[in-house]
């Protein structure tokens, strides 16, 4: 449902809001450093997903629906929070947990209430106009007008996703996108203020391209940029979003003399895989993204999990993955990173919710027609 061909209608509407997030958070803070990263990151990815998925721009002032759709977000993704951090107790108690929390639930009915609407009123039209010519408007009911294409082409009475799964599938990928993109860019910005050499050479890249600060991007620059999409490869595996990635024995068996019976739930530690010596050309403990332009451009399979692997791959990868993209072109077509130094605590370190982001970010951001890069 997130292939390519699915998200790039949403292509401008993603570069609109990269663009809201520098004018209002660097634009007139020019040369200012920014301790509070991780939290701005979350802000504009939010926006990014209430704008593709809702028709809402969280930015354009105050409304009675964007304040209460601000605010479901929100609670929602503290509670999947809370929720992920209970791996270690039994399931049947996390789920009571969260079917016992009030705020949760409300927020989980006022998404619900968005998503259903949007749901009825893309079947609606389709109903109506008997054809799928018209462009769907959000992402939503653009799985929609999918499952709809799928009826039809199998020649069956009934639509593929029922309203409800629709919604299970609808809220599922946008948390999935929102957390791992905002956890990603976090990882950008600090990285990319203690490695200026990289950020030198995406910006040599984008200038190849004709990509300037004032150039408008478009999805045919983005496909051409090879460098960009290493940064993006090297972010992933250098400092992986998801700490660990949960799988259950299907029988039973021995592993290194260890004995596994079916049924038992394992914890495989990404971060082990990515940085395992055994498995890449070119030392893994380096941030180095040149590594898949050549030694490690094909990385030895499960070694490079950042979205898991198999039939149980993150299903909002696509999604993440493309706005990761045009985030880090377009920041890079108009802004400077630079490492706070000793005026504050950019130490990095990691923070665990969902996914894991940096703990401690302080960087200096200039507009890129007003500084040069650090030597």
């Amino acid at each position: 449902m997130y292939r390519k061909n699915k998200t790039l209608p949403f292509f401008d509407k993603i570069v609109h809001c990269i663009d809201q997030f520098v004018e209002k958070e660097f634009s007139h803070q020019d040369g200012w450093i920014h301790t509070d990263l991780v939290v701005k990151c979350q802000h504009v990815l939010l926006n990014i997903i209430a704008i593709i998925g809702f028709d809402y721009d969280l930015e354009k002032g105050s409304s009675t629906d964007g304040d209460t759709l601000r605010q479901a977000f929100n609670d929602v993704i503290k509670c999947a929070n809370r929720f992920a951090l209970m791996a270690a107790i039994p399931l049947w108690i996390a789920r009571l947990r969260l079917a016992l929390d009030s705020k949760f639930q409300r927020a989980l009915r006022i998404l619900r209430h968005y998503v259903m609407r949007i749901i009825h009123e893309e079947q609606k039209r389709q109903c109506e106009e008997q054809q799928l010519l018209a462009k769907p408007k959000t992402l939503i009911a653009s799985m929609v007008a999918a499952a709809e294409n799928d009826r039809l082409e199998t020649g069956s009475s009934k639509a593929s996703l029922s309203p409800t799964e629709l919604f299970d599938e609808v809220s599922l990928s946008m948390v999935a996108g929102f957390e791992t993109t905002s956890a990603a860019l976090s990882w950008f910005f600090f990285l990319m203020s203690k490695h200026p050499d990289v950020q030198a050479k995406i910006k040599d890249e984008l200038l190849r391209h004709g990509l300037t600060s004032d150039a408008i991007l478009t999805p045919e620059d983005l496909d051409e940029l090879v460098y960009v999409e290493c940064v993006m490869k090297e972010i992933l595996r250098y400092a992986p979003i998801a700490a660990a990635i949960v799988r259950q024995a299907t029988r039973d068996d021995v592993i290194n003399d260890i004995i596994v019976k079916k049924g038992d739930i394992f914890l495989i530690a990404t971060q082990n895989m990515h940085r395992d010596s055994r498995y890449w050309q070119i030392d893994p403990m380096k941030f180095f993204p040149e590594r898949f332009l050549d030694e490690d451009k094909y990385p030895t399979p499960y070694a490079y999990m950042p979205f898991g692997g198999g039939h149980r791959t993150c299903i909002g990868q696509d999604l993440a993955l493309f706005e990761f993209k045009i985030a880090i072109t377009r920041l890079m077509q108009r802004i400077i990173i630079e490492d706070a130094g000793n005026e504050a605590n950019n130490s990095g370190g990691f923070m665990q919710r969902i996914t894991c982001f940096p703990k401690h970010v302080a960087i200096r951001v200039y507009m890129d027609s007003n500084a040069k890069l650090p030597a």
